[in-house]
């Protein structure tokens, strides 16, 4: 089995496309803000665990030491001011040893709070990336390929390449909600369950919205829409007519186990980072959990 693929110096590209999506999805402008706050944070402590190289064993600690620290001030200064009280209450007065426990929890899959589970994702995430496949393996991965082959961590998207020829459609890979690394999957089959009576397939998508080379069910219940001159708190209207507002997304949901990912498709988009994309998606995510279905794993702002 080859190793995973690892994006390399992805930064740039992340923080060019946060940008661009704040202008594009006025709905989406607080988060993309934040993330772009966490990028600043994210990029320097990628950097220096590349050179670090701490053990994976020691990847709890190095990221409470080197990069917590960074995620409070960053989400103080851009995140909404709920969130950071709270963010305070967890870690104001806790040692350098319990903030490398809250880490190690969220490593270990335990149960924990919405804000413990940012705050440690948001700084383990970029020291997991930078180390790929010498950051260990956190769960068992013989889960015909639904776990990253690097870190054992759940998919937290789907995405379909650009196609190699003209005509064809692009593979589709899975992206690591720890550590970010892609890995090949199967098109027709549930990233969660391992599905693949097509059946019980559905996609979730906007109206006008072109679904090509897919089978399975297709449930069109998201009008397109027009946010950019949407008021505050209207952004989820939908029009009666006007282009899909996410040509390049859909919702890949399965019926047997009831979860779903967000899909993005670089051939209808090229310019999409898909990390960043998926972020943008809050309608989709809100359409797909409304009809019944749970994210896989949710996004690093909770979504």
């Amino acid at each position: 089995m080859s190793g995973p693929a690892v994006l390399t110096a992805p930064w740039a590209a992340r923080r060019a496309r946060a940008d661009a999506l704040r202008e594009r999805y006025p709905f989406a402008r607080g988060p993309l803000a934040l993330y772009r706050a966490l990028v600043d944070v994210q990029e320097p402590a990628w950097t220096a665990a590349r050179v670090d190289a701490p053990e994976a064993a020691a990847v709890p600690a190095y990221a409470a030491e080197r990069v917590l620290t960074g995620v409070v001030e960053a989400t103080s200064a851009a995140g909404p001011k709920a969130l950071a009280d709270l963010i305070h209450a967890v870690v104001g007065r806790a040692s350098i040893h319990d903030r490398a426990a809250m880490i190690r929890r969220w490593l270990d899959g335990e149960d924990q709070s919405p804000v413990e589970r940012y705050l440690a994702r948001a700084s383990a995430g970029p020291v997991l990336e930078a180390l790929g496949s010498r950051g260990g393996a956190v769960e068992d991965t013989r889960a015909d390929g639904r776990r990253c082959p690097a870190c054992g961590g759940l998919p937290q998207l789907s995405y379909i390449a650009l196609p190699v020829e003209a005509l064809a459609s692009g593979p589709r890979s899975l992206l690591c909600s720890r550590c970010a690394s892609t890995w090949a999957y199967p098109r027709l089959t549930c990233a969660s369950c391992g599905e693949t009576d097509t059946a019980k397939l559905t996609i979730l998508a906007e109206e006008g919205t072109e679904e090509r080379a897919l089978s399975g069910s297709t449930v069109r219940g998201l009008q397109g829409r027009d946010d950019s001159a949407a008021p505050s708190g209207a952004a989820s209207r939908p029009r009666e007519v006007g282009r899909p507002r996410f040509p390049h997304m859909r919702i890949d949901a399965c019926t047997t186990c009831s979860r779903y990912l967000v899909s993005i498709d670089l051939g209808r988009d090229p310019r999409a980072v898909p990390p960043v994309d998926e972020l943008a998606a809050i309608p989709l995510d809100l359409y797909a959990q409304e009809s019944g279905f749970t994210k896989v794993v949710p996004n690093l702002m909770g979504a």
